[in-house]
């Protein structure tokens, strides 16, 4: 690898390489981590400020990953692991990550609503009911939204495949009958 006396080398992996993978990754990958910080706070305001601290945490570790996994199920393990320090550190400002207005994703996201419905009031309702689940379930259902395997999914939030599963049929429970509700 040639050393630029202005290039500066991170752990093997010069600020140009740095940058190239990052730009890389963010093209690949930016739609379904705005989608993944709004399914964990569901408020478009706070959603902006989350991504961009999920961003700088991808570029201030990107020549610490390994390859011992996709970068992607790297990149949505950040993205948990941030919303979830996000959540706790404004946890105090009162339902702040509550709010229910339906997500329009502007220009620099280009993207179609996060859970590919066209029904504009079935979102609204399944955002609602999606904003009520605990922290931990927010996540996993945004993640299954994705299409996301079991498997993926336990790399990312860190529980086995098999309780992946269990979660899922739970939520997926809670969220039907909360839905009926409002209708």
């Amino acid at each position: 690898m040639a050393k630029h006396s202005n290039n500066k080398v991170y752990f093997g992996m010069t600020t140009t390489e740095k940058e190239k993978l990052f730009t890389g990754v963010f093209k690949e990958n930016k739609d379904i981590i705005f989608r993944l910080c709004y399914t964990s706070l569901n408020n478009k305001d706070d959603v902006d400020d989350l991504f961009q601290e999920v961003m700088i945490n991808v570029w201030r570790s990107l020549e610490n990953f390994r390859y011992e996994s996709r970068i992607s199920t790297w990149l949505y393990r950040i993205t948990v692991n941030t919303a979830l320090l996000y959540n706790k550190r404004f946890k105090t400002k009162s339902n702040r990550f509550m709010n229910t207005e339906p997500l329009v994703i502007d220009e620099n996201h280009q993207s179609a609503d996060p859970f590919h419905n066209n029904n504009e009031e079935d979102l609204k309702i399944l955002h609602k009911a999606i904003s009520q689940l605990k922290k931990q379930d927010r996540i996993i259902i945004g993640l299954f939204l994705e299409d996301m395997s079991y498997e993926e999914i336990s790399e990312i939030v860190g529980i086995s495949v098999n309780y992946v599963g269990v979660k899922i049929n739970r939520i997926k429970t809670l969220l039907a009958k909360s839905m009926e509700e409002v209708k």
